[in-house]
């Protein structure tokens, strides 16, 4: 799953995942959440977390979910992370994303 950040810093997203998450800046290490500036192709982890401006994951078309309709800034919750990294599927966008995004 590839998801994107523009607002938060790493810092401030990392303190929101439980205790038991793994994650690294390494492609190598086989993690839980991979932490990038870019779009990684070739990655061991289950999640791809990239922390880039808006403009550069729009373009790359990346979902962005801590932006809402209009460029509203979502202010992300432990409850948020907890339920993406939840997610068994490699393709789904949680549903408190989605609620805040243009259709």
């Amino acid at each position: 799953m590839l998801i994107g950040i523009g607002y938060h810093s790493p810092l401030d997203v990392v303190s929101l995942f439980p205790t038991n998450v793994k994650y690294s800046m390494c492609l190598k290490d086989n993690v839980d959440v991979l932490i990038s500036e870019k779009v990684e192709l070739d990655y061991k982890a289950r999640i791809q977390m990239v922390f880039a401006s808006t403009r550069v994951l729009l373009k790359a078309n990346i979902p962005i979910i801590d932006q809402g309709a209009w460029g509203k800034i979502i202010t992300l919750t432990n409850e948020q992370i907890d339920e993406l990294l939840k997610k068994k599927s490699m393709d789904v966008i949680p549903d408190w994303v989605k609620k805040f995004r243009i259709k």
